[in-house]
């Protein structure tokens, strides 16, 4: 098992009450999986990526990831839990413009600190798995959308996280360049990547082997797709 979340629930202040985002969520993830949550605008689904992501921590509940105690763990230890073990991918690529595509995909490396002749080594190859060997010197500015996003799908990948974690992967893509994205996630989960997906598309969604949906914070299903 990848995580396990119990009666998860999430809350933010608003003026002198606290406004419930989250109620009672249970989710668990295996290796080897492909979920997708799906929700539309509102519904509490980037709340709960971001819970996922250990970027923020449940107000309360359970929440396991391996052999950690989320509920427990130091800033400290969430932050290494999110460059080791959990590799992000967001809708708005979040590459650094100043830096070519190898040393965009190195830096979570460069974050966990590994040699320089590693970071590159591992890069490298993290771009020839998304088909980007031929673009490696190129910086954002000189790669179409879909190329960022493949840049950043390689820097989630080359540490060889548990899960791969997407936020509306293709929000920014053309429907071609978005499709290719996804026929990327496939192959990736066809090698053996954990993928979870936060998305409000029932197309993107049906890439997934298994479809949850959330609204009003709740949580549900969990149906074949």
């Amino acid at each position: 098992m990848i995580l396990q979340m119990r009666d998860i629930c999430k809350d933010y202040p608003m003026g002198k009450t606290m406004n419930r985002v989250l109620h009672n969520v249970n989710l668990d993830v295996e290796e080897g999986e492909y979920l997708a949550i799906m929700g539309p605008s509102g519904s509490g689904k980037s709340t709960l990526m971001n819970l996922i992501g250990c970027l923020d921590v449940p107000t309360s509940g359970e929440y396991h990831f391996g052999d950690k105690d989320i509920m427990k763990c130091s800033e400290n230890v969430l932050a290494d839990l999110r460059n080791k073990q959990i590799g992000f991918v967001f809708q708005s690529f979040h590459l650094l413009p100043k830096l070519n595509a190898l040393d965009n995909v190195a830096l979570p490396l460069l974050y966990g600190g590994v040699k320089k002749a590693e970071r590159r080594e591992r890069a490298a190859e993290a771009l020839r798995t998304v088909g980007l060997e031929d673009r490696m010197e190129y910086r954002p500015d000189q790669l179409s959308g879909g190329q960022c996003q493949r840049v950043a799908i390689a820097r989630a990948i080359v540490g060889k996280p548990k899960l791969l974690l997407a936020d509306e992967p293709t929000g920014a893509l053309d429907s071609s360049s978005g499709r290719a994205v996804m026929e990327l996630f496939a192959q990736l989960h066809e090698a053996g990547s954990t993928i979870l997906m936060i998305t409000h598309d029932r197309d993107i969604a049906g890439y997934a082997q298994t479809v949850k949906y959330i609204r009003d914070g709740v949580l549900s299903g969990g149906d074949e797709a």
